[in-house]
């Protein structure tokens, strides 16, 4: 089974980019691939220490071990950011420098964003330059929303509605499962 891990840039309640990244997580499990969704208000990381940097195995933090464990399992990622001075997210940033290259390594990654108005695809550029660093395959396939395109959900948190957007992440998701299925497949 493909396993993918989805990486959002916020903890606060009632965040869009948490729902943006919900979405994509649901996408995934609804093809039939494992969906692992971080969450920051569960499990929230230290700041990065350099002292672990090439080996986050060892970090004497267990919620940071978790994180390395799962990005060792995964096979693709959901990079899910908001627009924090025009780039994305720190809580990302911290969360990306526990981790190393060997997780990304030729490993394919989905880059969306949420940010008051659609210049918010300046922190998925951002973020694609990170992904090429950790010698991840950034997927040109990416999703960019904005307050207007969420309803509610019952528990009166944001729910992504806009039909075409919905699409887009759906797009996004299925180039993920692909790319990733067949990079498995070479690994066999």
């Amino acid at each position: 089974m493909t396993n993918v891990l989805v990486l959002p840039g916020s903890s606060r309640s009632g965040s869009f980019s948490t729902a943006l990244a919900r979405y994509a997580a649901d996408r995934v499990a609804e093809a039939g691939a494992g969906a692992w969704l971080w969450d920051h208000r569960q499990r929230p990381l230290p700041p990065a220490d350099p002292e672990y940097h090439d080996r986050p195995a060892d970090h004497p933090d267990r919620t940071v071990r978790e994180l390395e464990h799962l990005a060792s399992r995964c096979d693709a990622f959901v990079l899910v950011t908001p627009v924090y001075h025009n780039s994305y997210s720190g809580l990302l940033k911290n969360c990306l420098d526990h981790l190393t290259m060997h997780h990304f390594r030729m490993k394919p990654v989905v880059l969306l964003g949420h940010g008051p108005r659609l210049t918010a695809v300046q922190a998925v550029d951002h973020l694609r330059t990170v992904v090429r660093g950790l010698y991840g395959l950034a997927l040109p396939a990416q999703a960019v929303t904005t307050p207007a395109d969420y309803g509610s959900d019952t528990e009166d948190r944001p729910r992504l509605k806009d039909p075409a957007l919905c699409g887009r992440v759906t797009e996004a998701v299925t180039m993920l499962l692909r790319t990733a299925g067949h990079r498995a497949e070479g690994r066999s």
